[in-house]
């Protein structure tokens, strides 16, 4: 019983030391991971650590409004072996709000994120 205990509290604690917004459980095949804000887009944009075994291919998910979701697929890509950088440009900008972007292995379900943005929603100043 004693020892149950024990290992209860201890996945608890690890639970706590996990940065807001990543679980213990995502992928290390992201090295970067960044959203940036655009005219009425974002650019989805991360790097890979090392080559893939096998064929993978990683889903941008977005939730409007909510950081909890619900999260809606905006596009895939495949990963390539010997490429590490990747980005992906969101036009499927509807409302002024902020968005949440998350990346996920189609094959293994591992995640990252979620990150947030605000799109411009103003033409930029010329």
């Amino acid at each position: 019983m004693k020892k149950t205990a024990v290992i209860f509290a201890l996945l608890t604690f690890a639970i706590f030391l996990t940065a807001p917004g990543e679980s213990p459980s995502q992928s290390s095949i992201f090295a970067d991971f960044k959203v940036d804000a655009l005219y009425r887009a974002a650019k989805v944009s991360w790097k890979t650590a090392g080559d893939p075994k096998g064929e993978m291919s990683i889903q941008i998910m977005r939730a409007d409004t909510f950081e909890d979701g619900p999260y809606q697929e905006v596009g895939v890509v495949k990963i390539a072996p010997g490429k590490s950088s990747y980005e992906y440009v969101d036009k499927g900008m509807g409302a002024e709000a902020k968005y949440y972007y998350k990346l996920i292995i189609k094959e293994t379900n591992e995640s990252i994120g979620p990150k947030p943005t605000r799109p411009f929603f103003s033409p930029p100043a010329t």
